[in-house]
């Protein structure tokens, strides 16, 4: 009889630190988890930012595009930075430093 306590003792022991050890390792995967999902938070924010200011500068291109290249920015985009003119047109320059 006493044998069958003391292996009915061992076994309720052991059954207990096996249940012990299992919360322990529950506990840690779930903070482990929790870490991860956090820094995954972060980083969607970080990239949503992002994503919007990409946005809004594509908002700006297009607008550029829409608004600021008329005839008359072409135009004077040609003869300012890249030196045009009309075929007839009759160019002086005034080279007396004056």
């Amino acid at each position: 009889m006493k044998k069958r306590r003391e292996a009915a003792a061992r076994k309720n022991l052991i059954l207990r630190i096996c249940v012990f050890a299992f919360v322990v390792y529950a506990a840690f995967i779930l903070v482990e988890k929790q870490a991860e999902i956090t820094a995954s938070r972060q980083m969607l924010e970080t990239m949503q930012h992002s994503v919007e200011m990409q946005r809004l500068k594509n908002k700006e291109l297009a607008r550029q595009l829409e608004n600021d290249m008329d005839e008359e920015t072409i135009e004077r985009i040609a003869r300012d930075k890249l030196d045009y003119v009309y075929p007839d047109e009759i160019v002086f320059f005034d080279i007396s430093g004056s």
